[in-house]
């Protein structure tokens, strides 16, 4: 049991005590459970002593100044007499300190007249030499309680087996490894589920290399004073069972050496069924059905390790899985002298956690000629070779040893099983939905193709992958470990040159499969979701620059980026289909103008307006020259480029351009069209702009009506025309009204697109200027630096909408006569937009008359 002092909630954001929770909950058989006592018990002070003292563990995070006094000793706080008490009772100490920028201030905390005594309190415990660690962040407390909880020293879990008279004890487990580290939850399961029974067989599986075998080695020694006999079997080979099993009716000395194996056999069971105190272990066993009949039954123990999970009906199982990163770390850093936690964290990222490739890593890494630079750098160019060496104590042979012959068994049982496992290779190390190969299976190499195409098939195939754990199988997809995939690129990567290569067919495949129109059908995107980090792997790296699907693969896949919200994450995708295809097929192709606009576009949302107009000029001009006036990729370019003239200042361009085009849209498209609708949408804000409200506001709500019939209240082009209908509504005078459509709106867009979309923080930003104009201060201010907070991090300091935020915020801190702040902000915004738009920009000018009418010295303006 552990326990931990009172920590409070920050303002906002997860709390203190929930990453205490986390730490537990994952640390497993750490901690058992977490101990609160409430203060209003009596006696407090006796109750809390009673807590500390049956806890095992005494957690303390100090920081905050709550001042809370012992309600029966008012000159003590609870801090204190935990502290006191724990020392006392000789428990075992985690302390944590939290940062002084994570404490907040002192007017957010009760009892004022009790900080200064806590604060004395914290200020002994830097120099006591108890800090475990100095955190300021919830996921920083949550990361080091859980490494000190797994690596606290304590007593390993004991199972209790019934007495039996005394014999000389037989043993033939292996050797236990003195660096055996981690696995302490998946121990005490273990322990629990075969000291529950008095006839058990428990079964370890998971992939090559994961620590089935070292697990069950350690829990074997841990727990050797519970058994009288030991007995290790190498299950590998079926065929070879029935002598080591003799072997040991022969140890026993129930047979004499020249009997067969059969009667050693039916001697030992029957041994084995009268007594309690033995173990059989039998590791990498993979067939059920074959090994059942070597199970004596009685009282004893079996274990088993396998990479197949196919045992339900013959015994409990339990997988066995990588390392969590904090186990990784710590066996890492025991093994190499000097190695930092950032540097630790990085290997073990790159290997996945994979137990063995980590232990082979430490090997490695042991060499101080080896940097972790170094090693990385191999790793990432020659994986099957660092992977083959190096291999520790810990593990018989080495990473790529163990896959090759998973690799072999595989083609062995099905060629086009290895042809599966080598396409997920090529794809992202995540979860890979097996609709993407069977609705596509033209696409695919032979014999792979034919499996795909047939349900049965697939299925068969499905079963082999999870009997060999060669790949995890969950629900509807396959994902297959970083370690084997990187070893089965370095194998395959001269393979089907007649089909470009598996990067080739993985990229055709992903083309078939990815919905063509994300930013106008939200329901895709739960396919793009599956799907985009596989896009994103496959596009990365050198590719054949004649590859046609290619380009139309990363354009479509920014598209999808840039709708759902990361018009930054977009632009490199953008801007590399731009170069391939102009590069390609030259500027006047038609793919290329396609590229180019949707590149400019990007760079518009972005906030790079010079380099945006620039492109979008130049796109209209050979448009026009190649297509006419009326072609509608033309008016598309003549759409987005009176976008960026009003962004860019230039107003008058912008409405004489979007009311062009609005006319020839609703000539050719009709008034309902969605693209008659855009140019509708970007003549309102024109008007707006112009001051025109009455105008802007009768054309926004013709619009918004019209998009809630045709796209559905939901769809974000509908939400965009409700948020510029509420800034009209404001403008006229209707301020209750817009806030009403301010505040449905960004409901609607938080719960349809996220708080962090670019549409949704927009919204927040209106809906702040409603509030400050009802006069609700507190409340706007609170919502725009939320939103600036979102935008920073999620826009950048420099775009636009960020320094309209900051912009608000500025007015919100003058009304609560934070004139300073207000004003270093006006100062900041006005710096960053005449260094992006120019001094005569309409929002530099707001700037510069916000920063002349700022409290402040002469020289300071």
């Amino acid at each position: 049991m552990s326990h931990t002092s009172e920590l409070r909630r920050l303002p906002t954001g997860r709390s203190f005590v929930d990453a205490a929770e986390s730490a537990i909950k994952k640390a497993g058989d750490a901690v058992v459970d977490m101990t609160y006592f409430p203060a209003q018990d009596l006696p407090p002070a006796q109750v809390c002593r009673d807590a500390v003292t049956a806890a095992d563990v005494y957690v303390l995070v100090a920081g905050f100044r709550y001042g809370c006094p012992v309600r029966d000793q008012p000159n003590v706080s609870y801090t204190e007499l935990e502290y006191a008490t724990a020392d006392k009772a000789g428990r075992p100490k985690l302390v944590f300190l939290l940062s002084e920028q994570t404490q907040g201030p002192r007017e957010l905390f009760a009892d004022p007249k009790y900080w200064d005594r806590q604060e004395a309190f914290r200020l002994r415990l830097p120099h006591s030499g108890v800090v475990t660690a100095t955190v300021s962040t919830p996921a920083e407390l949550e990361t080091a309680l859980l490494h000190a909880l797994n690596t606290l020293p304590r007593p390993a879990p004991q199972l209790t087996v019934g007495e039996e008279p005394p014999v000389a004890q037989i043993w033939t487990v292996p050797a236990r490894f003195a660096q055996f580290s981690g696995r302490t939850d998946l121990l005490h399961r273990t322990t629990e589920a075969l000291g529950s029974n008095r006839s058990a067989v428990y079964v370890l599986y998971g992939m090559g290399g994961v620590g089935k075998t070292t697990t069950a080695i350690e829990f074997a020694h841990r727990n050797a004073d519970a058994y009288d006999i030991g007995w290790w079997v190498n299950a590998e080979d079926p065929t070879l069972i029935p002598d080591q099993l003799a072997s040991l009716a022969r140890a026993i000395g129930v047979v004499s050496p020249t009997d067969l194996v059969e009667v050693a056999l039916a001697r030992l069971f029957g041994l084995l069924r009268r007594r309690r105190r033995w173990l059989l272990i039998f590791d990498n066993a993979d067939d059920p059905a074959r090994l059942a009949r070597f199970i004596p039954g009685g009282e004893g123990h079996v274990l088993i390790t396998s990479r197949n999970p196919g045992w339900s009906n013959l015994a409990t199982r339990t997988e066995v899985e990588v390392f969590n990163r904090v186990e990784s770390i710590g066996l890492l850093r025991a093994r190499v002298t000097g190695l930092s936690a950032g540097q630790a964290g990085r290997v073990a990222q790159a290997v996945g956690d994979l137990p063995l490739a980590v232990d082979q890593a430490a090997t490695l890494l042991a060499d101080p000629s080896l940097s972790v630079d170094d090693y990385l750098k191999l790793l990432a160019q020659r994986g099957s070779e660092v992977l083959d060496r190096g291999h520790g104590a810990g593990y018989p042979i080495s990473v790529a040893a163990s896959w090759t012959v998973s690799f072999a068994r595989l083609h062995a049982d099905d060629p086009a099983a290895l042809q599966l496992l080598t396409l997920l290779a090529w794809l992202a190390p995540e979860a890979v939905p097996r609709t993407l190969v069977t609705a596509n299976p033209s696409v695919l190499p032979e014999p792979l193709s034919t499996t795909m195409s047939d349900p049965l098939r697939v299925s068969d195939l499905t079963r082999l992958i999870q009997r060999r754990s060669v790949a995890r199988s969950g629900g509807d997809s396959l994902t297959l470990h970083r370690i084997p995939a990187a070893l089965l690129r370095e194998r395959t990567s001269a393979d089907l040159m007649e089909l470009g290569g598996w990067k080739t067919v993985a990229v055709r495949l992903l083309w078939e499969a990815v919905p063509k129109n994300p930013a106008d059908n939200m329901a895709s995107w739960p396919i793009w979701q599956s799907l985009i980090a596989h896009v994103l792997h496959v596009c990365d790296g050198d590719m054949p620059p004649d590859l046609d699907v290619l380009h139309r693969l990363l354009n479509v896949a920014a598209t999808y980026v840039h709708a759902r919200g990361e018009p930054r994450s977009a632009l490199p995708l953008f801007e590399r289909a731009y170069t391939m295809k102009s590069d390609q097929l030259g500027s006047d192709h038609l793919e290329s103008l396609r590229s180019a606009h949707d590149l400019a576009h990007n760079l518009r949302e972005v906030g790079d307006y010079q380099r945006a107009r620039a492109l979008g000029e130049d796109t209209f001009g050979r448009r026009k020259r190649i297509l006419g006036d009326d072609h509608l990729d033309t008016l598309s370019s003549a759409a987005s480029l009176a976008n960026l003239l009003r962004e860019t200042g230039d107003l008058l361009t912008a409405r004489a351009l979007n009311e062009d085009t609005l006319t020839r849209r609703q000539r050719i498209l009709g008034h309902d069209d969605p693209e008659t609708l855009n140019s509708a949408n970007s003549l309102a804000n024109d008007l707006w702009q112009a001051g025109e409200y009455d105008r802007a506001r009768d054309l926004n709500e013709d619009t918004f009506a019209r998009r809630q019939r045709i796209l559905g209240r939901d769809h974000p082009s509908t939400m965009r025309s409700a948020n510029n209908l509420a800034s009209d509504l404001r403008e006229l005078g209707a301020i209750e009204a817009a806030r009403k459509l301010d505040e449905d709106t960004l409901t609607q867009q938080r719960r349809v697109l996220g708080d962090d979309h670019p549409d949704t923080m927009r919204c927040g930003t209106n809906l702040a200027e409603d509030l400050r104009r009802l006069g609700e201060h507190e409340q706007a201010r609170s919502l725009d630096e939320d939103t600036l907070t979102r935008q920073r991090r999620v826009l950048g300091d420099d775009h636009p909408d960020t320094l309209r935020s900051a912009t608000n915020l500025a007015e919100d801190l003058r009304r609560a006569g934070l004139h300073e702040q207000a004003r270093a902000l006006d100062v900041d915004t006005l710096e960053r937009r005449r260094r992006l738009f120019g001094d005569s920009h309409p929002d530099t000018l707001v700037s510069a008359r916000n920063v002349a009418h700022d409290p402040g010295t002469a020289e300071d303006r």
